[in-house]
């Protein structure tokens, strides 16, 4: 794996706030895919609901960012999501020449409407809105929420969640984050409520809060690439960020099938290889003890 990041025309707070855009943080409940769908075997695209006979076609936004991709390109096989395509393909009875790659952007892939794929991409979270327009497979990649605070903060002394009560914590108004700080953590100070993420991490930076929650990927991005001199401090029991999920039209067809692959996949081991090779936990990141 490559250890570094490309982050192509989009900096700072921008990224932070195109990276918050996809995963679609509204804290709405997490499961929030159709109704379960009927078994089905895989392997035969004959069978297959497709837009075009003996193709998949995928779509996927542009630019594309590591580790979700690498080089911007779709069509390596590098970075989580386009190797997770790929394996999803094979599942499904295709060779990697049989899948074409194309353009939606971020916004259009969960609009009302048609689509010009079989499924679609791009760190897209599941969300209740979003269901209403558009189909969704099951989650293939749920982001733990982790704590994220000053490098030489008393905070990273904290191993369990009742050693972060005492802290003074922000967060954006409406998040999952949000919602984990008022229904786990229940810190004893009054939680700092800001309009958007960016303002909770500007407050952690200045040293008006002690510590933000953000999920994992994004938390990387804020302490590696965003601020200087913060941290990540550790793993929160229990909490994610939105699954995301693979996009169709509205009651496609294809969902059971990109189900089911998703479900092989997680069952031999690949997915959790995949997470391992890019999305890995940071070493010595700990996940924090319950009360």
């Amino acid at each position: 794996m490559s250890n570094r990041r490309t982050f192509l025309h989009l900096t700072g707070g921008a990224l932070a706030g195109a990276a918050l855009a996809r995963t679609g943080l509204t804290g709405l409940a997490q499961d929030a895919s159709p109704e379960a769908t009927p078994a089905v075997e895989i392997g035969d695209t004959s069978v297959l609901p497709l837009r075009e006979e003996g193709k998949l076609i995928i779509h996927a936004d542009q630019p594309l960012y590591e580790p979700w991709f690498v080089d911007n390109d779709p069509t390596n096989g590098e970075g989580f999501e386009s190797a997770l395509a790929y394996a999803i393909a094979e599942r499904l009875g295709f060779s990697s020449d049989q899948v074409e790659w194309g353009y939606t952007s971020f916004n259009a892939s969960f609009a009302p409407g048609p689509k010009p794929f079989d499924f679609y991409i791009t760190e897209v979270s599941i969300t209740e809105d979003r269901a209403e327009a558009v189909g969704f497979s099951d989650s293939y990649y749920d982001d733990p929420l982790v704590t994220v605070t000053k490098a030489d903060s008393p905070v990273l002394e904290a191993t369990s969640l009742s050693d972060l009560r005492p802290f003074k914590w922000g967060t954006q108004v409406g998040t999952t984050y949000h919602s984990y700080l008022l229904d786990v953590i229940q810190p004893e100070q009054d939680i700092l409520v800001y309009d958007t993420n960016a303002d909770s991490l500007t407050a952690l930076d200045n040293g008006t809060v002690d510590a933000v929650i953000q999920t994992l990927q994004i938390g990387i991005f804020n302490v590696e690439f965003q601020f200087e001199g913060l941290a990540l401090g550790g793993i929160l029991p229990g909490g994610e960020g939105e699954g995301m999920g693979l996009v169709t039209e509205l009651g496609s067809p294809l969902i059971p099938y990109l189900n089911a692959a998703i479900a092989s996949l997680k069952a031999d081991g690949t997915h959790d290889a995949l997470v391992q090779e890019w999305l890995p936990i940071p070493p010595g990141l700990e996940t924090y003890t319950e009360d």
